[in-house]
């Protein structure tokens, strides 16, 4: 009989029959006097729980407490208190790292939008390699590291199965983050931008690549980069005029940390993308297109007070056109932009 075929069949055996757990008395759950809506509870889930409240009782540090931890979570991963017991035991009894990471990944391919594991998962990364230690070494160092190669790998798969998975992005930020893994962030989002130039998850891993883990009311970006990052949209919206995700990352990126360059740099190359024969029709049927120029008009209007009242006026017109042509689903919302635009 394989090993994986013993486990199996020993899961199958209740807990109270198995000679391991004779020396322990499960604790129900206290549903309180006469509930009126019990939770329907299997009875092997049941059973899993009085055991391990049994077992957290006493503070128990075992192998059998780990492994019922895993049976827990496999029932329901959504048991955060489980997962702090569990990062517990696996401190204290100096389990295998690697293999408690390869028990991590295969819950996650069951689960792969369940919060707690990803935070366990940081912390056994945090274990295997201190980020203080990695910081001695250079990044292209710290790519190579083992550790983070494995780590990026199984990112790469996750981020593959689920473009758009939160959780896997969010891990993502914390492990560029914590060991400064910069230079190279860039070439992955350009690769999966170049994938799916829809993928709003990209183009928001972008913005986090380039502000780099610095203070986001402090960044003024170099004008050389806000430039780049210019020609960079505009190449991008030309796959796909009416998608909101490179017009959005630039509009945000230039309001947030470069605000002249929306009407010195960016307004000119989308006027000119609009005039193009090739792009003219999509660019004028986009509610984006008009999106980002009523923004760019009102931080004009803000900087430039001498142009403010001829600035106002087109932005009403766009406002206008927004409300009556190219977004009329939202035509509500543009009226109420309309009348907050500020004339004064």
């Amino acid at each position: 009989m394989r090993i994986e075929d013993s486990e199996q069949a020993e899961e199958a055996v209740s807990l109270a029959q198995q000679a391991e757990w004779q020396d322990i008395t499960p604790i129900e759950q206290d549903e309180g006097e006469g509930s009126m809506c019990p939770i329907a509870y299997t009875d092997e889930y049941r059973e899993l729980m009085g055991y391990l409240r049994a077992v957290m009782a006493v503070g128990e540090v075992s192998e059998r407490a780990l492994a019922l931890t895993a049976r827990v979570i496999e029932e329901n991963p959504g048991h955060y208190t489980v997962w702090v017991y569990r990062k517990r035991l696996v401190e204290e009894l100096e389990s295998d790292i690697a293999k408690e990471l390869d028990w991590v990944s295969e819950i996650s391919s069951k689960f792969p939008k369940n919060y707690q594991l990803w935070h366990h998962r940081e912390s056994l990364v945090t274990r295997l390699w201190a980020p203080s230690n990695a910081q001695s070494v250079s990044e292209d160092q710290r790519v190579t590291n083992p550790v983070l190669r494995r780590e990026l790998q199984f990112l790469g798969a996750a981020i593959d199965e689920d473009s758009k998975n939160f959780h896997a992005w969010s891990y993502r930020q914390w492990l560029i983050s914590t060991y400064a893994l910069w230079t190279q962030e860039l070439v992955f989002v350009d690769t999966m931008i170049n994938q799916d130039v829809r993928n709003n998850s990209a183009w928001n891993q972008r913005y986090f690549a380039i502000l780099a883990n610095r203070d986001p009311s402090a960044v003024h970006l170099e004008a050389d980069m806000a430039k780049s990052e210019i020609e960079y949209v505009v190449e991008h919206i030309k796959l796909a005029p009416n998608n909101d995700s490179p017009w959005s990352y630039v509009t945000g990126l230039l309001l947030r940390h470069a605000p002249s360059m929306l009407y010195t740099d960016l307004l000119p190359r989308i006027k000119q993308l609009a005039a193009d024969n090739a792009y003219q029709a999509a660019m004028t049927l986009t509610p984006f297109y008009w999106s980002a120029l009523l923004d760019i008009y009102e931080q004009q209007a803000a900087d430039h007070p001498d142009t403010k009242k001829q600035l106002v006026e087109e932005s009403r017109a766009i406002c206008d056109q927004l409300a009556s042509e190219t977004d009329i689903i939202h035509c509500r919302y543009w009226n109420f932009r309309k009348t907050s635009l500020d004339t004064c």
